[in-house]
């Protein structure tokens, strides 16, 4: 049986580290993507194409990348201790639900303390690698009411990316910021994205090959109309300025050798 010891990952990576030059902290909890726990946690996986591409397999996560095996849910990944950590948490979610709840709070709790101590403010992502729909649920906590995670930490900010357009069109907790993901791996996929930014006013945020072709991007200051921004320079989406703007990310781990579409390449 896989384990882990925390659900959250605090500043330990390079792109969130970024923040705590900004007076940031961010806790960010890294679930297996896709079916690779046996459970689809992310539903619009298959029609953007982007779970071969997955960030998952940036950073320690693709450790053995080249080494690859095919896990016991029948997802090809590289077998490494991150992988197997993210696998135990999704099955936390998937099979113990309110201890899943239970430990959430008390890390983030835990985050927010540890925050308060460096004096940086905490934000939190809960979709690192997965995309489930958290303003959805209502868990009971112990001791209180049922309420959105959003709602039990009200002065926390949360942020992620989605790929599930209809989020944008419901009211959100205004403690939650999401940046919708683009693709172009099917045409239908695509024009969701463009139909929501339109729609909504949400930014965007679109893979691209590598530096090179960002920084063309940038230079050119749109993308498919839209105003571009670096969205490498750090990873707090919430402070982005502007409606529908093109978020610019270049490609990492297997992503960059995507040829599906949903990574960007310039004509």
């Amino acid at each position: 049986m896989f384990t882990f010891k925390k659900l959250f990952n605090i500043d330990q990576n390079a792109k969130t580290v970024k923040g705590i030059k900004r007076g940031f902290q961010t806790a960010v909890m890294y679930l297996a993507p896709y079916k690779t726990a046996g459970v689809n946690i992310c539903p619009m996986a298959e029609l953007a194409a982007c779970w071969k591409g997955c960030l998952t397999t940036a950073g320690r996560g693709g450790i053995a990348l080249a080494n690859a095996v095919m896990n016991p849910f029948g997802i090809e990944v590289p077998d490494n201790a991150v992988q197997r950590c993210r696998i135990a948490r999704t099955l936390l979610w998937a099979n113990e639900r309110d201890t899943f709840w239970i430990t959430l709070h008390k890390e983030i709790t835990a985050a927010v303390k540890k925050a308060e101590r460096k004096g940086l403010t905490p934000c939190v992502r809960l979709n690192g690698t997965s995309d489930i729909q958290w303003e959805k649920f209502t868990p009971y906590y112990p001791g209180g009411f049922a309420h959105t995670i959003f709602e039990m930490f009200p002065d926390v900010q949360f942020y992620d990316y989605t790929k599930i357009g209809k989020r944008f069109y419901s009211e959100l907790p205004e403690n939650y910021h999401l940046t919708l993901s683009f693709s172009g791996a099917s045409a239908r996929y695509s024009q969701m994205c463009f139909d929501t930014v339109k729609a909504t006013g949400c930014n965007v945020a679109v893979v691209v090959r590598d530096k090179a072709a960002k920084q063309k991007l940038l230079d050119g200051g749109t993308w498919m109309g839209y105003e571009t921004t670096d969205g490498d320079e750090s990873d707090l989406r919430f402070t982005d300025k502007g409606k529908r703007l093109a978020v610019l990310l270049t490609a990492k781990g297997r992503a960059r050798k995507d040829d599906s579409g949903f990574v960007i390449d310039l004509d």
